[in-house]
């Protein structure tokens, strides 16, 4: 009935002719107050009888024109009546159409929700119907050779349009936005663009436009990331030097050094995201980090690991990048004996002239000749780069020599390349059956340094579990045997000894999640579960005499009180049990001396009885002791210690010549002995990283102002703050950074120490960004809104937040029942998800060739064989498709606090935080932070954009926002924008 009447209006009107006025008065007269006209097909009634003859009629558009103006219809039911249109011959009224669409298209909106669902189809029905004119009009060029004077008009007002539609970014967030909504429309348009560029290129035809048919290809391949966004990150050229590499390097190093070289990639790659560095840059900052971390390490053990670090582990992460850089379907570059990003990147580093110059001094040889030289091996750069970066510095290593005059010690770097060649003997060795052949190879390990050297190069070669399985299989098989006796006993007490003390060591550096197995069947995985005391797991010494046996502990107190006595009679206790009863033994003669029924001599000899027989015994009885110790008050500790300080004593030459090779075992005893007492009860005069009676803060300000001076965190700061993690907590820790980062005054301070912040906090990602989201930054922006948190503050604490959510999205959270927080040093990436892409088939392997010695994954023969994920982004970590606890509470969390900051009409500081928060989440994260970005509360963003009535805000960050796969998320993002549109739309227009 009201379509009837519409249509008598529409006639009567172009009878009477009447103005835009007039007919703006009428329709309102057939319409109901406060309906909109598309409820009666308003703008089709119009559009038909526009368009119903071989011409348009220009003043039935411009009735169309003003309804619209006067809201009368919407801007979706013009598009989609248009779009409708067929008759594609009838030129004049198509270029009448192309006219009036140009005249509105900068206008378009939604004023109504019932409008927001219709517009994004319109827009994508309306840019196929363009593309259909330029089709055909070209198709015609094809078959006529030439075009008539009307249809080169027609092409140029779809040009113009074109051009339009591609300057509006609303326009193109909702052909965004309605391509996702209707797939197959995305198709349609794609075969649209092929069929145009067909044409092109088959006629030869040259468009008025130079950029129409780039403008065409940005309309059917439209996507989120070419929209406009206001960048906050600052352009990676400008920063010269980065400080974050190093400093992450030296915080997983020191947690993870037992990681394969995926783990470090995979941190690598991330850095490099969020960066924005070239692989030219990212390998130029990895070697400088190694260099910068060996120039300042003094103790032993950090200076082989990194050494080992340097030259095992560097070169394979340097090939697994340059290999992840290869997009899969891409021709592959014909093989080089070289990486050129890498020599890029060296070309960079010797213009240090300062570093090399520590470097070689502290290694007494030229460094970089030094390392390049077993680079050549790997094919990572040819004799050519050897000789032209060794020449380029040999004239400065020759002056730092004749300075030196020979007075420098050589480093321990100098024997880390020699070390692979005995471990390798030694894992030989350990395959055999051969017991003397053990004995030698093993009480030789010990000596010096070697023992550190070859667990250093096993642990970053990967073979550290070889090693340790290799260990446990020979101390299981050197087992004393009941009755053995003569040269085979002596040789298997040997053995027992010297792998039992090796493996105690190795659970002390590396813990014990290194040492056990699932199944945990041998006797020393046992041992280190029930009774060896470890820092930070400790044990009940009840539980450890739980498991002694009475009349085994009775005749092990008889044998060594008594020794001549206890020959007498034959004995059945093998060396197993002797460990496992040691604690019932030291129990007893404890009571006895608090009692005075034994003497301190008494003690002494059972004591020095108990060693001569095997170091081993001597390494038990202190476990228990540190677990006595630990269980007891301040005022019963003595005599424990001095029972420690017995096994420390040094034996008599007729002692140590009295067992076979005892030096080298007695000196590795003492070292696990040291170890133990050190984490239990420090000596007052040591300097101690855990135990200080200075207060925690002072110990931080000390240790954060070696760091800005260093300008990087050396490996001694590192291991400091790792224990001010442990002894402070997260919060603690998060909060003196956070404070330390504040006070910065210039941005290129703020830069430099936002970067080391970032990385400190991996040393628990999980916990330190957790405790930053969930009780810093809300506090530190209510408290201080104005003061320091403006900017830049602001963006840096946002920027800060960000990185790390992004950080622990992609890292394994530790908060699962087999990975405690006492499982420090075998964090990982989620076992499952690297499974299931696994099992996905995204894995190629890229086969090294027959030089590369790399022993990641194998233990030898499969070292050419790296697994690397072959997906179009080359990437090695997986974000998960939802969240883990205790990041996604914190996220809720921080989300919840946003909506407070925007609750209120006024501009603030906090606005501006949370603007900068969710801009750079979607600046840096990509698509990796659509787990994160789901949990945006509803009208968070409507609310910022009341706020931050600014033009920061644009279509590319709301468009990114969202999961437009997901209908909820297209009629969020629609919404949002919207309102950004109008409020656009208000702002620019005049005001009389």
């Amino acid at each position: 009935m009201k379509d009837n009447k519409i249509l008598q209006l529409i006639n009567v009107a172009w009878r009477e002719r009447w103005t835009d006025s007039q007919w703006g008065i009428n329709i309102k007269k057939v319409l109901p107050r406060g309906v909109s006209g598309d409820v009666y097909n308003l703008a089709e009634c119009l559009l038909q009888q526009a368009v119903i003859g071989s011409t348009a009629n220009s003043l039935v558009l411009n009735y169309l024109k003003h309804s619209l103006c006067a809201h009368l219809v919407s801007h979706a039911a013009v598009l989609r009546c248009i779009a409708k249109y067929d008759k594609l011959n009838r030129v004049y009224c198509v270029t009448a159409l192309l006219e009036f669409l140009v005249s509105i298209i900068d206008g378009i909106t939604c004023r109504i929700k019932s409008e927001e669902a219709l517009l994004p189809g319109a827009v994508v029905q309306l840019v196929m119907w363009v593309m259909q004119i330029f089709s055909r009009t070209l198709q015609q060029y094809e078959m006529r050779g030439e075009l008539s004077a009307e249809l080169s008009y027609m092409l140029d007002q779809s040009c113009l349009l074109i051009e339009h539609l591609t300057q509006q970014q609303f326009v193109l967030a909702m052909l965004n936005v309605g391509c996702h909504e209707e797939p197959e429309s995305l198709d349609r348009l794609h075969d649209l663009y092929a069929s145009i560029k067909a044409s092109l290129t088959n006629s030869n035809f040259t468009l008025s436009a130079a950029t129409a048919e780039q403008q065409l290809k940005q309309l059917a391949y439209i996507d989120a990331k070419h929209l406009d966004l206001q960048m906050l990150s600052p352009n990676p050229c400008l920063e010269k030097i980065s400080c974050c590499v190093q400093p992450l390097l030296a915080v997983e190093v020191l947690l993870n050094p037992c990681k394969d070289t995926s783990y470090y990639v995979a941190e690598l790659q991330m850095l490099q995201r969020l960066k924005g560095y070239t692989n030219t840059r990212l390998f130029y900052e990895i070697i400088r980090a190694g260099f910068l971390t060996l120039s300042n390490v003094a103790d032993t053990s950090p200076d082989t690991m990194w050494g080992a670090f340097m030259f095992f582990k560097m070169p394979h992460i340097i090939k697994q990048l340059h290999a992840l850089q290869r997009v899969p379907g891409e021709q592959q570059l014909a093989a080089t004996d070289y990486i050129p990003e890498l020599v890029e990147a060296l070309e960079l580093l010797i213009e240090d002239n300062l570093l090399l110059d520590f470097m070689d001094t502290k290694c007494s040889c030229n460094i970089i000749e030094f390392l390049l030289n077993d680079w050549t091996k790997q094919q990572l750069v040819n004799e050519v780069h050897v000789k032209k970066f060794a020449s380029q510095r040999e004239a400065a290593s020759l002056l730092l020599k004749k300075c030196d005059n020979g007075q420098q010690k050589p480093s321990n770097i100098n024997f880390i390349k020699r070390a692979e060649v005995p471990l390798s003997g030694v894992l030989k060795t350990l395959c055999t059956n051969k017991m003397q052949d053990m004995v030698n190879v093993l009480c030789h390990v010990p000596v010096g340094h070697s023992f550190e050297l070859i667990l250093s190069v096993a642990t970053v070669e990967g073979r550290l579990k070889t090693f340790v399985s290799r260990l446990i299989q020979c101390n299981e098989n050197s087992k004393q045997v009941p009755g053995e006796l003569g040269k085979q006993c002596i040789t298997r007490s040997t053995l027992f000894d010297v792998s039992f003390l090796m493996l105690t060591s190795i659970v002390q550096t590396y813990g014990s999640d290194v040492v056990l197995s699932e199944r945990c069947d041998s006797f020393f995985e046992k041992w280190v579960r029930t009774c060896m005391m470890e820092r930070n797991k400790l044990k009940n010494p009840r539980q450890i005499l739980a498991l002694c046996e009475d009349s085994i502990v009775d005749e092990l107190l008889l044998s060594l009180s008594k020794p001549e006595a206890a020959q007498l009679k034959p004995s059945n206790l093998t060396w197993q049990d002797i460990c496992l009863n040691l604690p019932g033994v030291l129990h007893h003669v404890l009571i006895a001396w608090e009692q005075e029924t034994l003497s301190s001599a008494d003690v002494k000899s059972i004591l020095d009885n108990m060693k001569r027989r095997l170091f081993s015994f001597s390494v038990c009885a202190t476990s228990y002791l540190c677990a006595y110790m630990y269980s007891v008050r301040e005022t019963e500790l003595l005599k424990p210690l001095n029972m420690i300080q017995q096994f420390l004593a040094p034996l008599t030459t007729e002692e140590l010549s009295s067992q076979e090779n005892s030096k080298e075992r007695l000196a590795l005893s003492y070292q696990i002995i040291r170890k133990m007492q050190h984490d239990v009860h420090p000596a007052p005069n040591t300097k101690s990283r855990l135990i200080s009676h200075t207060p925690l803060i002072e110990q931080f300000r000390e240790c954060w102002r070696i760091v800005s001076e260093a300008g990087h965190l050396p490996v001694r700061a590192a291991q400091t703050l790792e224990s001010l993690l442990l002894a402070g907590g997260a919060s603690w820790l998060v909060t003196q950074l956070v404070e330390q980062l504040l006070s910065c005054k210039y941005m290129r301070d703020m830069a430099k120490c936002m970067d080391i912040v970032f990385a400190v906090m991996h040393l628990d990602i999980e916990r330190t960004t957790e405790a930053l989201l969930q009780y810093v930054v809300a506090p530190l922006v209510l408290r201080r809104q104005g003061e320091d948190i403006n900017e830049p503050q602001s963006l840096v604490l946002a920027r800060l937040s960000v990185y790390c959510i992004i950080s622990c999205l992609e890292t394994r959270s530790s908060s699962s029942a087999a990975a405690s927080t006492l499982q420090k040093r075998s964090r990982s990436h989620d076992d499952d998800e690297m499974t299931g892409v696994a099992n996905a088939a995204k894995v190629r392997k890229v086969i090294g060739d027959g030089s590369d010695n790399s022993n990641d994954f194998a233990d030898g023969d499969a070292a050419n064989v790296v697994a690397l994920l072959s997906a179009p982004s080359a990437e090695l970590r997986v974000t998960p498709a939802n969240l883990k606890e205790p990041l996604q509470a914190s996220i809720k969390h921080i989300f919840r606090v946003f909506v407070q900051f925007v609750s209120g009409d006024e501009l603030s500081p906090k606005a501006v935080f949370v603007y900068q928060f969710i801009s750079l989440l979607v600046e840096c994260g990509g698509e990796r932070v659509t787990p994160v970005l789901r949990l945006l509360p509803p009208n968070l963003m409507q609310r910022l954009l009341k706020v931050l009535a600014t033009d920061d805000i644009r279509v590319g960050l709301i468009s990114r926002l969202y999961d437009l796969r997901l209908h909820t998320g297209r009629q969020a993002a629609v919404a949002d924008l919207c309102l950004w549109r109008n409020m656009q739309l208000a702002r620019n227009s005049i005001h009389l």
